[in-house]
């Protein structure tokens, strides 16, 4: 390392060398100094990692069914596309549900007319049982119709419950917010209970399975924040460790670890995520924001900002903290400012204004 740190610096030495007229004429009247943003460089405790490349999974993945018979009317989620909890997925055909709950409120009012002439039979008739000009058969004959009718009426009140239930059954709805991973069934297709009809993965339950070598698994501890890139998203995220699978690749003797991931859009399953992992204890170290780095020759370099004008320094990243990168190179101090905005287009030794 120190060897690439010694060619990078002899390289910057040779470009400040070459620069020389052109910072000449910037001084007689050439181009203005350039203007940037710098951001100091911090220390912090925190660990060596390495990068690794693990793959995106869904800890919680639902299977919606169905728990009646039906055909499917319309389908409301498309594959890769976002349910919230609660909202409808799919809708089966209701008409014969429907002609049962007509059917059953017709009968129901069938029997509360007849309940209602029957209490007011029973009225009259106790009135004529008490003054002898009815008999006891013929007041209990009338009391047992009305009992009978009462029964009836508690009977369709329960079928009707049940109707509505799986009226209330035929529309199935996101179990929570997830993402539709498969979908199983569409218009048209008959369903009976049990039937699946779509695979849902929850987005807030998004993990990053990375495998990590015997050895380097005791620095991976349980709440860890670790930094996590996903190229195909182009995202950059924080996870943090949750745990580990388990189960040991009986080749490798790897152990994957668990990192769970914040919620975010289009999650897709087995997509390569790539992970910082620690693989050291924790030490105290000088982080550099990344906006700070810019690529020489393969090489990272940062700008410094020493007697108003740009000064190239080499780095050597040895850890990845979110938005910084933690360093081990020669020179650098707490505070010390470093150029985060305008560095793409600098020159060695040019001179710059801070503009912060």
């Amino acid at each position: 390392m120190k060897v690439k740190n010694a060619i990078l610096g002899l390289l910057m030495v040779f470009a400040m060398v070459a620069a020389g007229p052109l910072n000449a004429l910037a001084n007689d009247g050439g181009p203005p100094p350039a203007r940037v943003v710098t951001a100091p460089v911090i220390e912090r405790n925190v660990a060596e990692n390495t990068k690794v490349v693990g793959t995106l999974f869904f800890d919680r993945v639902s299977n919606p069914s169905t728990e009646v018979n039906g055909l499917v009317r319309s389908v409301h989620v498309k594959e890769g596309e976002l349910a919230k909890k609660g909202t409808v997925m799919f809708r089966l055909n209701t008409d014969f549900i429907d002609n049962e709950i007509a059917s059953v409120l017709a009968n129901m009012e069938q029997v509360r007319v007849r309940l209602v002439k029957a209490e007011k039979d029973l009225a009259r008739y106790e009135t004529l049982f008490q003054q002898e000009a009815a008999s006891e058969k013929e007041y209990d004959d009338i009391a047992l119709s009305r009992e009978e009718l009462i029964k009836q009426t508690a009977i369709l009140e329960t079928q009707l419950a049940l109707a509505r239930l799986k009226k209330q059954k035929s529309v199935i709805r996101a179990p929570f917010d997830g993402v539709v991973l498969e979908k199983k069934s569409e218009t048209g297709d008959w369903v009976a209970p049990g039937s699946v009809l779509c695979s849902l993965g929850s987005v807030n339950d998004l993990f990053v399975k990375v495998p990590v070598s015997e050895d380097l698994l005791s620095f991976a501890r349980k709440g860890e924040k670790v930094a996590v890139s996903i190229a195909s998203l182009d995202k950059e995220v924080t996870g943090t460790i949750a745990g580990v699978i388990p189960v040991a690749d009986p080749q490798t003797k790897s152990v994957f670890v668990k990192v769970r991931l914040p919620a975010m859009d289009n999650p897709v399953l087995n997509m390569s995520a790539t992970v910082a992992m620690p693989v050291g204890e924790k030490r105290n170290m000088l982080l550099v924001p990344r906006d700070a780095l810019v690529s020489f020759n393969g090489q990272y370099m940062v700008y410094a900002v020493d007697g108003g004008k740009a000064a190239p320094m080499p780095v050597s990243i040895v850890s990845y903290v979110g938005q910084y990168v933690a360093i081990e190179s020669q020179g650098f101090k707490v505070d010390m400012p470093l150029v985060v905005d305008g560095n793409d287009r600098l020159r060695p030794g040019q001179a710059v204004t801070v503009i912060n």
